[in-house]
């Protein structure tokens, strides 16, 4: 596992592993669409273990949240629409990253998670905690990554606890859910970081098998101290880490694709502001031919579909009509966490919805019965 160990083995393999990723709203909608199809097929309730980071991490924890709440027949949740897309519908109408990012730059980060968690707590989850999320006898574990830019490891957010493998764990927190989705989508600069104080907390050791290839390093008392905690896309984009043992998993990817860019570079800041989107892309790019190459081994069970994805791959699985034309304007959405208006909002969920049918049926599950019927108006 690059850069970090694998979490210790508190719940089984069984089922199916879920990662949501980031990109603001556009990732919000396209994982809800997403989310929609999955329960349509019955998969949702298979699902053991949800892991996102960044913009899915709020309909992770959502999800999460108001799981319990939902009622189901023959492994369909019959009231899904009404208890969790409607909700998330009426939070995207709510644009919060120009006050947040004012917060950030006029206080240099020092403001602007806590701004974030209250309108998310505000907004969507109203007092909720950690504690909130359902046990692993109830519903799927959901992991809210982050990034610790103290250690330069995974920060995981869990109901069973949350954890650093350098920091350690702590068991059970009565941490904001709020604030675990802030710290996990705290795109940087303006929106992150976030400084979480370890010494109110009982840090146990992490303890995952030893790696005898590397010599850990000392731990200074400031690492057990505080945790500062920024987007668990710098870290892993995709959400797949705390997915690593899961025998199925599925993969939803809301991240905007590379873009060309036709500057000369003639100042050190371009330069700078260049190189680090085409470092970020390149780290994603391995982790996902990781992940394509694992399935096409018949290592992993699954899927994995993005915004992005060419719908004319899984032109044979029919399903809905995607015209390319109408995709690549929604991969190209910006990352915001802004108010994208009605028809743009539904034509994401569609889209989600829609490329999540086609990929499952096209390379997980054959025997599956195609999308017929848009979930939201307008089509794409």
């Amino acid at each position: 596992m690059a850069g970090g160990r694998e979490a210790p083995r508190t719940q089984s393999r069984d089922g199916i592993g879920l990662a949501l990723s980031g990109g603001g709203y556009r990732a919000v909608l396209f994982h809800t669409g997403a989310l929609i199809r999955l329960n349509e097929l019955g998969l949702l309730k298979q699902l053991t273990r949800v892991s996102s980071v960044s913009g899915g991490s709020i309909p992770a924890a959502y999800l999460g949240l108001v799981w319990p709440r939902l009622t189901w027949r023959d492994g369909v949740a019959t009231n899904f629409r009404e208890v969790f897309v409607e909700p998330i519908l009426d939070f995207s109408r709510h644009t919060i990253d120009v006050v947040c990012g004012v917060v950030g730059f006029a206080t240099q980060g020092w403001l602007v998670s806590r701004t974030v968690a209250w309108f998310y707590d505000r907004l969507l989850f109203h007092g909720a905690t950690l504690q909130d999320l359902p046990a692993d006898e109830v519903g799927p574990r959901f992991v809210l990554c982050s990034t610790n830019l103290t250690t330069g490891s995974l920060w995981r957010f869990s109901r069973l606890y949350m954890a650093d493998w350098r920091v350690g764990r702590i068991d059970r927190p009565e941490l904001s859910l709020a604030r675990a989705v802030a710290a996990s989508s705290g795109f940087p600069p303006f929106l992150s970081p976030m400084r979480l104080d370890l010494t109110q907390y009982d840090l146990k050791p992490w303890s995952a098998p030893e790696d005898e290839t590397v010599v850990p390093p000392p731990l200074p008392d400031y690492v057990r101290q505080r945790a500062v905690l920024t987007d668990g896309g710098v870290y892993d984009n995709h959400g797949l880490e705390p997915l690593e043992s899961w025998p199925t998993v599925l993969v939803s990817d809301g991240g905007a694709p590379h873009a060309m860019a036709g500057s000369s570079y003639w100042n050190w800041y371009l330069q700078l502001r260049r190189v680090l989107p085409v470092t970020d892309n390149q780290v994603r790019s391995l982790r996902r031919r990781d992940l394509i190459g694992r399935y096409e081994a018949k290592q992993l069970k699954g899927t994995y579909w993005a915004i992005a994805t060419n719908p004319e791959v899984c032109a044979e699985q029919g399903g809905l009509d995607c015209p390319l034309a109408s995709v690549m304007k929604l991969a190209t959405v910006p990352t915001r966490l802004k108010d994208y208006g009605d028809p743009m909002r539904n034509a994401l969920v569609n889209w989600g919805y829609a490329i999540s049918d086609k990929s499952i049926r096209r390379w997980y599950r054959r025997d599956l019965p195609p999308a017929s019927t848009w979930p939201r108006p307008g089509g794409l």
